[in-house]
C-alpha cells in the first residue's frame, strides 16, 4: 500500500497524520494486509540496514528476522521473491494481522509502526482482540473509501502507472 503524502508518512518511529478519524480509517484499512504478499525490496532495509545502521531493525522479532533473511538476501537475490505480510494466517482474511503487530511480527515498517506509536496502539490492540469488531469497522471504512470521488485530470489528481513514484502523470487516452 502506498500512502498519499501528508496523510501518513513513516519517519523512523514517528507518524504524522491529519485528523484522527481519517487516521483511524487508515489503521483499520491497513488490516487488508491480513492477506497478500510484499516483495523483499519493500522491507529489505529493515533486515540489513535499518536507519543506515547496517543492522536489522531491533523491533523485528528474531524468528521473523531469521525467516525473512533466509528468503530475502541482502544482495544478488531474486527480485521476484515475496513474503506474506500476515505471517500467522496469510491465506485467511481475519484480524491476526493486528496480533502480529503486537508480537513484533509486522513485515512492513509502515505496518509495525502502527503498534509502536502511542496514537494508534489502542486501536491496534482493540482490533487484535475482537475479530467481529475488525470485520465491522473494516466494512464501514471500505464503504467510506468507496464513496471517495474519483479525481480526474491534471488539476485534481494524478493517475500513476507506478504508485511509488509521485509526480509522474500518465497521459490518459
Amino acid at each position: 500500500m502506498t500512502y498519499k503524502p501528508g496523510l501518513l508518512s513513516h519517519n523512523g518511529d514517528t507518524i504524522q497524520y491529519e485528523p484522527t478519524r481519517k487516521f483511524n480509517n487508515l489503521v483499520i484499512l491497513s488490516g487488508a494486509h491480513t492477506i497478500g504478499y510484499a516483495h523483499c525490496a519493500h522491507f529489505l532495509t529493515r533486515l540489513y540496514n535499518y536507519m543506515g545502521t547496517r543492522r536489522a531493525d531491533p523491533s523485528v522479532d528474531p524468528r521473523l528476522l531469521k525467516a525473512l533473511k533466509m528468503s530475502c538476501h541482502d544482495s544478488g537475490g531474486n527480485a521476484d521473491i515475496v513474503a506474506p505480510v500476515d505471517v500467522a494466517t496469510p491465506f485467511v482474511f481475519d484480524h491476526a494481522y493486528y496480533g502480529n503487530l503486537e508480537s513484533n511480527l509486522g513485515v512492513l515498517a509502515t505496518d509495525q509502526v502502527l503498534y509502536s506509536d502511542s496514537r494508534s496502539v489502542a486501536l491496534v490492540k482493540s482490533l487484535a482482540r475482537d475479530k467481529q469488531k475488525f470485520f465491522q469497522k473494516f466494512a464501514l471504512a471500505m464503504e467510506k473509501m468507496g464513496s471517495i470521488g474519483v479525481k480526474r485530470g491534471r488539476r485534481h489528481g494524478e493517475k500513476r502507472k507506478d504508485c511509488s513514484i509521485h509526480g509522474y502523470i500518465r497521459k490518459i487516452d
